[in-house]
């Protein structure tokens, strides 16, 4: 019982491979010499050295760009919803007033802006100087 410590760790390390020298690879194969220790933490791949084709790599530069849309402070009275989205953008906000009416809010840096849209067609447009 004295001895079982020290024998159930020998047998460990050796169950384990720990002071077992593997027979290193070739340097070949390897690619680089390297030490038996170092085979936990293998070298990096590399990246694959074929360039993309000049369409595929134009085509990864060139992104969309966002619509630009209109200043909303310049949406005038009498046009349709559709088209005041279409040019100015979604509102921010929406509040319904009534099944036919519903007023809409632009918030841009320092103005908010109020649209009143009565059976699909903008009534009024008033802005507001927020100052933030």
């Amino acid at each position: 019982m004295r001895y079982s410590a020290p024998i159930l760790a020998a047998l460990l390390l050796a169950v384990s491979g720990c002071g077992v020298a593997d027979k290193p690879r070739p340097a070949a194969e390897q690619g680089e010499v390297r030490h038996p220790s170092n085979e936990m933490n293998p070298l990096p791949k590399e990246e694959p050295k074929h360039k993309e084709p000049a369409k595929v790599a134009a085509a990864k530069r060139m992104t969309p760009k966002p619509p630009a849309f209109e200043d909303p402070q310049k949406i005038p009275a009498g046009i349709n919803y559709s088209e005041m989205v279409r040019r100015f953008g979604p509102p921010n906000m929406e509040v319904k007033e009534g099944p036919t009416r519903t007023t809409y809010s632009y918030s841009k840096l320092k103005t908010q802006v109020q649209v009143e849209v009565q059976n699909g067609k903008v009534t009024s447009v008033a802005s507001a100087n927020t100052g933030l």
